[in-house]
């Protein structure tokens, strides 16, 4: 494999870094350690993981160490006044200070578990049927991520790709994707027919093409969907057999029996993505009538119950005297009644159970959920995140580092365990890079965490424009952020210290004596 850093080739295979004329060999930690640096893709490598990674985390001197990286500085043109390549991040880690792109592109058969890309199928009804279109691609993601042996890019990712117009070999390239699905459906009154093709983009071959024909209610795209969740894996995820036919089929209850109720879902998947608040409204408003009709839906409880939770999560629409927690948590479980396999209906509860105190049941529901769809960005993003809320780094951020993994086009909160991490040691200037990786402007904790760490940077200008942002969008915050900070579990010294940022930056806020030093939940 090579890898380029500016004007450096750097070849695994071969043992060896190319600058114009000059040739450099590597030592097994030179490369182990340019390895790590490139697999963190800008993200901060530190001591500890490159002893873990490279020596086994066999005990080594700070002499070794320093040896080890002079090298790979040496292999790269660097020193350590000069970090063109390699970054020190003092007192956190090293990381690189270039973006590294492949040299050669990556095809199926180098990697395993293969790449999957499904792009937003096409609609070819005379209605606009978009929804259903948009929807089928997300449900046929969220079923092949059920699959172990593959790895699926989210369909957030798989939306930018379609926006940037990106043909598949800049998609081989850039995600390191090796086959892509695409299709299109029609939809008539009495029947819906579904074309499907499944690329090998290194080659161009096509792996797979089928059509599908089915009757014109909701069961009849369950069924497709199905049937290409196991026709792509038995193809392409086993190189020893068709290994759907060991893969149980999801039963036919818990899905919708109307176009309304499925419809509703792929919008739900559309406030997922952007948080609007006037579809927030209309979905909470509609949700209850469609699932009138609709009682047995089990994805459209979950998306219920989610949109519930965000109403108090993230103060959308909130209304005065509703416990709407409470009332997501009773959608969930409905959701789950209805669906027993269904992923997403388990980790809406999970994050239901959490936020309304029922950690052991939380633990539990999470569980099954990682379980159900190992592969799926959201549960593991989702799920690591109330993990960092309560203080598991340890298994926060291995979730959080898999979605990013997964949905490489992510929300910028997956990196806020990370910044997290920073802030307990003080590292600001680390803390603050993790979460402009991804600016999220309009995002109220965005705002929140600029105010934060600038204030502690010393940089008041920068602190005020996100204090002023901050009020724009909540302007309760003052008042508010003590109970935000008990729905969250988020206490003890992360706290203390946002608190006295906060103060810093002007932001009238208050902690209570007896949350400062309130123990986080015990884990198990």
């Amino acid at each position: 494999m090579q890898i380029l850093l500016s004007d450096i080739t750097v070849d695994f295979d071969r043992m060896i870094a190319v600058q114009g004329d000059e040739t450099r060999r590597l030592t097994r930690q030179t490369a182990g350690i340019l390895q790590a640096l490139v697999s963190a893709d800008g993200d901060v490598v530190t001591k500890d993981d490159l002893i873990a990674d490279i020596w086994g985390g066999r005990i080594i001197t700070d002499a070794s160490l320093s040896t080890a990286l002079k090298e790979a500085r040496r292999a790269v043109g660097d020193t350590g006044s000069e970090q063109r390549i390699i970054e020190t991040v003092h007192g956190v880690g090293f990381r690189l200070a270039v973006p590294a792109t492949q040299g050669t592109t990556v095809t199926g058969s180098q990697r395993k578990p293969p790449v999957i890309l499904v792009l937003p199928f096409r609609s070819l009804s005379l209605a606009d049927d978009s929804y259903i279109a948009d929807g089928f691609s997300e449900e046929i993601t969220s079923h092949l991520t059920r699959f172990r042996n593959l790895r699926v890019l989210s369909h957030v990712t798989a939306l930018h790709i379609q926006a940037h117009g990106m043909d598949h070999a800049e998609i081989a390239k850039t995600y390191g994707v090796d086959f892509v699905i695409e299709g299109s459906l029609r939809r008539a009154p009495e029947r819906l027919r579904v074309t499907v093709q499944v690329s090998d983009v290194s080659t161009g071959e096509i792996a797979l093409m089928e059509q599908f024909d089915r009757s014109g209610d909701p069961q009849g795209i369950f069924d497709v969907q199905n049937e290409i969740g196991l026709l792509t894996a038995g193809r392409i995820g086993s190189q020893h057999g068709d290994i759907g036919t060991r893969v149980r089929r999801r039963a036919a209850k818990g899905q919708a029996q109307t176009w309304d109720v499925y419809a509703a879902v792929a919008q739900f998947y559309a406030f997922y993505k952007t948080y609007n608040p006037k579809l927030h409204f209309d979905l909470r408003e509609r949700l209850p009538l469609l699932l009138e009709a609709d009682p047995e839906a089990s994805d459209g409880w979950a998306a219920h119950a989610l949109i519930l939770l965000e109403e108090k999560r993230y103060h959308l629409n909130e209304r005065s005297g509703v416990n709407a927690p409470q009332l997501g948590l009773d959608a969930a479980r409905r959701g789950v009644e209805c669906d027993r396999q269904s992923g997403f209906a388990r980790m809406a509860l999970a994050l239901c159970q959490f936020h309304t105190g029922d950690l052991p049941g939380f633990r539990e529901t999470a569980k099954v959920a990682l379980q159900l769809n190992p592969g799926h960005a959201d549960i593991l993003a989702e799920v690591g995140h109330c993990h960092a809320f309560l203080g598991e780094f340890d298994r926060a951020i291995p979730l959080l580092d898999q979605a990013i993994d997964l949905s490489p086009i992510h929300p910028g909160w997956y990196h806020y365990a990370h910044a997290w991490r920073f802030a307990l040691g003080d590292f600001w200037q680390a803390a603050l890079l993790e979460i402009e990786k991804v600016p999220m402007p309009g995002f109220p904790w965005y705002h929140a965490h600029q105010v934060w760490f600038h204030a502690e940077l010393g940089n008041p200008e920068a602190a005020e424009q996100a204090r002023v942002a901050l009020l724009e969008i909540l302007p309760n915050f003052e008042a508010d952020i003590p109970k935000e900070m008990v729905f969250n579990y988020f206490t003890g010294p992360l706290v203390r210290k946002a608190f006295d940022g906060w103060k810093k930056a002007g932001l009238n806020v208050h902690l209570p004596l007896e949350m400062a030093d309130l123990p986080k939940p015990v884990r198990d």
